[in-house]
C-alpha cells in the first residue's frame, strides 16, 4: 500500500524537476534547427499559452480522483470503463519508448562533461543514469524530494545567471529586429516548432501517477500544479527568448546542446555544464518516479504481471522500478543496435500522451459543469486538435496498444463469465 508522504513543497519540486530538464537544454536549439529563430520563439509562446487549459483539466480531475492510476484513470473515464486496460497499455507503451530516449539525452550530456566520444559512450552513460536514478527512487520518495528541492534551487539560480548574462545581447537583437525576420514564419512552421517544444512541457501528466501519495490532495494538488507551471513557464520563456536571440546574432545554438552554446569556454562554463547534468539527473529521478507508478497501476489492473504490484517495507513499488529499469535498458540497447533516433522515440511518446490528453479532456467535459468549465473544456479540445493533427501514421502505435488492451479486457471478462457460470452449475 502506497503511503501519503508528498507535501506541497516536495510536490512542486518533483513537478518542476519532472518537467524541466532535457527540454530546457535541447529543445530551444532543435526547434530553431527545424524552423527558424522567430518561428521557434512563436512556437514556445503558443505552447505556453496552451498549457493552462491542460493544467486546469488535470488539476480539476486530480482533486476529484487522487489516484495512482493518474491520467490513465481520467482517460478511461472519458472513453468508458471498457478502455481502461487499453489506456493503461498505451501509457506503458509510450513510457517504455520515451524514457530510454530521455536517458540517452542525459547520457550524451554526461559523456560530453567527461569529454568522452558521444558515439561510443552516450549509450553506456545512459544505462548508468537509468541505474542511478532507479536506485535513488528505491531508496525512498522522501530522499527523492530532498534531491529535487535542492536541484530546483539550482535550476532557478542557473536560469537567472544565464539570463542576466545574455539579457543585454537579447535586448539588442530584438530591439533591432527587421521585418525580414518574419518572412519565413508560417502556420505549418509554427505547428512544427510547437510540436517539438511540447515535449518540454511533458511531465505534469506523469505526476498524476503519484497523486495517491500526496498529502491533503484536494488542497495541495492545485497548488502543486499552478506553482510549478508558473516557474516552468518563466524558465522556458526566458531561455527560448535568449537562445532565439543568440541564433539571430549568428551564434551556433541550433542543436541538441543549444544552451551549452551560450556558455563560455572557461572554468565557469564547465561548472555550468556540471549543473546542467545535475538538473538532468533530477529530471530523470522524477520521471522514473512517475513511470514506476504507471507500471504499478497497470499491474493492478491486470495489464502487467501482478508481481509488479509488490511494495517493499517502506511502501515503495520496488518491483515496478526494477522491472521498468530492465525494460529501459533493453530498449536503449535496441536503439543503439538498430540506430533508432531519440527524436523518433520522443515523438512516439508525445503523440501517445496527447491521445491520453484528449480522453482526459472528455472526462473533464463529462464530470464538470458551469459555463467557465465548459469554455475551458472547449478551449482544451481546440488546443488538443492543433497538437494532434500533424502526427500522421505514427498514431497507429498508440491506437494498436489501445486495441490490444481492450481485447485483453474482453477476454478477461469472458473468462470471468465462464468461471461464474461453471460455479453456478456446480
Amino acid at each position: 500500500m502506497l503511503e501519503k508522504k508528498i507535501s506541497v513543497l516536495n510536490g512542486v519540486a518533483i513537478a518542476i524537476s519532472m518537467v524541466v530538464g532535457s527540454g530546457l537544454f535541447g529543445l530551444p536549439g532543435l526547434a530553431i534547427k527545424a524552423t527558424d529563430p522567430v518561428t521557434a520563439l512563436i512556437g514556445w509562446g503558443v505552447i505556453i499559452l496552451m498549457m493552462p487549459t491542460l493544467i486546469y483539466v488535470f488539476s480539476y480531475l486530480g482533486q476529484r480522483y487522487p489516484s495512482t492510476d493518474g491520467v490513465s484513470l481520467y482517460a478511461s473515464l472519458g472513453l468508458g470503463q471498457w478502455s481502461k486496460k487499453g489506456i493503461m497499455l498505451v501509457t506503458c507503451g509510450t513510457l517504455v519508448v520515451g524514457m530510454p530516449a530521455f536517458f540517452l539525452v542525459g547520457g550524451s550530456y554526461i559523456a560530453r562533461l567527461l569529454e568522452l566520444d558521444l558515439s561510443s559512450w552516450a549509450t553506456p552513460c545512459a544505462i548508468i543514469l537509468a541505474i542511478i536514478t532507479t536506485a535513488i527512487n528505491v531508496a525512498g520518495v522522501d530522499k527523492l524530494g530532498w534531491v529535487n528541492k535542492s536541484v530546483v534551487v539550482v535550476v532557478l539560480v542557473t536560469a537567472t545567471l544565464i539570463s542576466v548574462q545574455s539579457l543585454p545581447m537579447a535586448i539588442s537583437q530584438y530591439s533591432g529586429i527587421q521585418a525580414e525576420a518574419f518572412d519565413h514564419v508560417s502556420a505549418p512552421g509554427i505547428w512544427m516548432a510547437a510540436s517539438i517544444v511540447f515535449w518540454a512541457f511533458q511531465g505534469w501528466e506523469n505526476l498524476t501517477f503519484g497523486f495517491g501519495e500526496i498529502e491533503n490532495p484536494k488542497r495541495n494538488i492545485p497548488l502543486i500544479y499552478w506553482l510549478s507551471f508558473f516557474f516552468v513557464a518563466l524558465i522556458y520563456g526566458v531561455f527560448s527568448a535568449v537562445v532565439s536571440a543568440a541564433a539571430l546574432k549568428g551564434m551556433d545554438v541550433a542543436s541538441l546542446a543549444g544552451v551549452a552554446g551560450l556558455l563560455p569556454n572557461t572554468l565557469i562554463g564547465k561548472t555550468m555544464l556540471i549543473v546542467m547534468v545535475l538538473i538532468l539527473v533530477a529530471n530523470a529521478n522524477s520521471w522514473v518516479f512517475g513511470c514506476s507508478r504507471a507500471f504499478y497501476s497497470a499491474a493492478r489492473t491486470g495489464v502487467l504481471p501482478q508481481r509488479i504490484t509488490k511494495t517493499n517495507a517502506k511502501g515503495i513499488p520496488a518491483n515496478s522500478l526494477i522491472y521498468a529499469l530492465i525494460a529501459y535498458i533493453a530498449v536503449i540497447i535496441v536503439m543503439w543496435r538498430f540506430s533508432i533516433s531519440e527524436q523518433f522515440c520522443f515523438l512516439m511518446t508525445t503523440q501517445g500522451f496527447i491521445l491520453l490528453y484528449g480522453a482526459a479532456i472528455l472526462a473533464f467535459m463529462k464530470l464538470s459543469s458551469g459555463f467557465i468549465n465548459r469554455a475551458i473544456g472547449l478551449l482544451a479540445i481546440s488546443c488538443w486538435s492543433f497538437l494532434m493533427h500533424g502526427f500522421g501514421w505514427m498514431i497507429v502505435y498508440p491506437f494498436s496498444l489501445l486495441l490490444i488492451g481492450t481485447v485483453m479486457d474482453l477476454r478477461s471478462q469472458k473468462q470471468t463469465g465462464l468461471t461464474q457460470s461453471r460455479t453456478r452449475e456446480i
